[in-house]
């Protein structure tokens, strides 16, 4: 009996990956299991699923890989790019079970879902796109705040992206987050951390997203 270990994503919650296990012959009730209608917004979709030698292992392997990144201990979502999820996992594959998977949750997802899954990843793309600072209101000179120490300020410095601070210029938000030691790949994005008036940036670009 193939024992197969997959990495899932979900357009409802698109920041996380699932690793989880199942075998061969219960393949189709796992899936059927795992997108129960009222366990998830939307199905899951699966990014890469491997057969390996002994799944147990494997799966237990993953995980303590990215503890680190792992959501709650009795869960098994990880706040990580799932590249890097699959990158781990490949090590151990025998084979590519990802068509096979694929195949058999485009058979079990109904239409119905399967445009609800599509309407979730566009309204991620857009709400996470970047936007300009011209297209969400705020001109250049304007002072942003950093959530977590309101005593770092910088000013925006045109209508893209460009901010000023400490008398320097950086080409984005993110790259002053990383020169004040603010972002790595578990930190919230720029926009999360930064507020203007008050009110974060990541929410600001939801209500020009609406």
């Amino acid at each position: 009996m193939s024992e197969i270990v997959y990495v899932f994503t979900n357009p409802a919650m698109p920041c996380y990956v699932k690793i989880g296990m199942t075998k061969q012959d219960d393949v189709t009730d796992r899936l059927k299991a795992l997108s129960s209608p009222t366990g998830v917004p939307v199905p899951f979709e699966c990014r890469y699923a491997a057969e390996v030698d002994d799944s147990a292992k494997i799966e237990k392997v993953l995980k303590e890989a990215l503890d680190n990144y792992r959501h709650s201990k009795r869960r098994e979502f990880f706040l990580v790019p799932h590249e890097k999820a699959i990158a781990l996992l490949k090590k151990y594959a025998i084979s590519d079970k990802t068509p096979e998977i694929q195949k058999v949750l485009a058979e079990i997802t109904s239409p119905e879902d399967k445009s609800a899954q599509a309407q979730a990843a566009s309204a991620y793309a857009l709400r996470n796109r970047w936007w300009t600072f011209s297209e969400i209101g705020i001109k250049p000179g304007e002072e942003l705040e950093l959530v977590s120490d309101p005593t770092i300020k910088c000013k925006v410095f045109d209508n893209e992206q460009s901010v000023e601070y400490a008398g320097k210029t950086f080409p984005s938000l993110s790259a002053l987050a990383r020169e004040l030691g603010r972002w790595s790949e578990k930190d919230p994005s720029a926009p999360e951390q930064f507020s203007y008036k008050g009110e974060l940036l990541s929410d600001i670009r939801k209500k020009y997203a609406e």
